[in-house]
């Protein structure tokens, strides 16, 4: 087993550090040089300590690393004594832990600091002059404009014919979930309206049904009325027997979750 060529210690093949004197065993250093920080022995030739990483190649390095030739069997200084007076390396994990915990400490400060702070209650608002009424010989101003107004007969009228729409659609297909859709669920009667309806569809069937909006006049936003008129053909299912019949109402309508909607209707005269 090979030693050790400074302190004759055994070692393993491949070891590259001398457990007990620190030399470097795969080039073993020649003469007896030390690091100034932390006393292993060092290679002249070495520019940083392989234990510390001290630097080896300035001036003030390479005097304070060469001890006098007359003590070479002197072991070497403690790491603390040899660098007395040299502040130690910090470690770069450590410079990053230090520096968190003061951030982290000042923005708690800051929590604290702000909590502690109570907002000033706002000032309290002035009450408003009164006004001074005009003159009675000054004209009166002109109305305010509704924040919405209702809309031009022509759109009005569309979105009304596609709510009868559906009521003719569905009277054709004797649908009946259909048909009560478009009627609101304030129609007066409207469980009446339902069984009268059903009676009416065992009895005919419409062979032709078409509807004109003769007349609409805008309530509000949310209520129209328009007079309508239906030019029905019908065939008794008992006897086969055709009949026609025209029918004008006064039918008022009102939206409800965005969709027009029968609210009410009485026969025109």
């Amino acid at each position: 087993m090979p030693q050790c060529p400074h302190c004759q210690t055994p070692y393993e093949a491949g070891q590259r550090y001398c457990s007990v004197c620190g030399s470097f065993l795969l080039h073993p250093e020649q003469g007896d040089t030390f690091c100034p920080q932390c006393g292993v022995r060092v290679s002249p030739k070495q520019e940083f300590c392989h234990e510390c990483d001290a630097p080896l190649q300035g001036e003030e390095a390479q005097a304070a690393a060469t001890l006098p030739p007359e003590a070479p069997a002197a072991p070497p200084e403690p790491p603390a004594a040899a660098a007395a007076g040299a502040p130690a390396k910090m470690q770069p994990w450590v410079v990053g832990l230090l520096a968190g915990a003061g951030i982290l400490i000042i923005i708690l400060l800051i929590l604290l600091f702000s909590r502690g702070i109570s907002t000033p209650p706002a000032p309290k608002a002035e009450a408003p002059a009164p006004t001074v009424p005009a003159p009675a010989a000054t004209a009166p101003a002109p109305p305010a404009a509704p924040a919405e107004t209702a809309k031009a007969p022509a759109d009005l009228k569309e979105e009304l014919a596609s709510d009868l729409a559906t009521l003719r659609e569905a009277q054709l297909k004797k649908d009946i979930v259909k048909f009560m859709s478009a009627y609101s669920l304030t129609f007066p009667e409207l469980d009446q309206k339902r069984a009268d309806t059903l009676r009416s569809w065992e009895n005919y069937d419409y062979t032709n049904l078409v509807f004109t909006i003769d007349k609409i006049q805008p309530i509000d936003p949310d209520n129209a009325i328009a007079w309508v008129t239906w030019y029905i053909d019908t065939r008794n299912r008992r006897t086969q027997e055709l009949s026609s019949v025209t029918q004008t109402y006064q039918v008022r309508f009102a939206k409800e979750m965005g969709k027009w909607r029968i609210r009410s209707l009485q026969e025109a005269e």
